[in-house]
């Protein structure tokens, strides 16, 4: 996967391509997911796929429930897909153009003082 920006160097600009791993993309898609849904690395599944040219990731996750949130799934979902798309766009510069979420399972976040 090349990301090739231009071959004309301007003042200053190195010539060559970026090239991102299948690996390194899914293991920055586990990344955001980890990040946005608030659970851990490994209860996080994400499988990619091309759909046209663009990404289709496809996430299973349990639902990370705080003891005084007001969420709900479909918000909690939507705000899976958009963290997911905005966060590949940002960081690797890829194109999604569908997410699959799946949520397997309740983990329990309890939220303590700091002190």
């Amino acid at each position: 996967m090349t990301a090739d920006r231009s071959s004309v160097a301007g003042e200053g600009a190195v010539v060559g391509t970026t090239t991102f791993a299948a690996r390194a993309l899914q293991r920055l898609a586990v990344g955001i997911v980890h990040d946005v849904a608030r659970v851990s690395v490994r209860d996080v599944g994400v499988q990619l796929s091309d759909e046209h040219g663009a990404l289709r990731i496809a996430v299973t996750v349990p639902v990370a429930m705080a003891s005084k949130s007001g969420r709900n799934l479909v918000d909690a979902g939507e705000d899976l897909r958009h963290g997911l798309i905005e966060g590949m766009r940002a960081l690797a510069g890829r194109e999604v153009g569908t997410v699959d979420v799946r949520f397997s399972g309740v983990r329990r976040i309890t939220e303590g003082r700091v002190r």
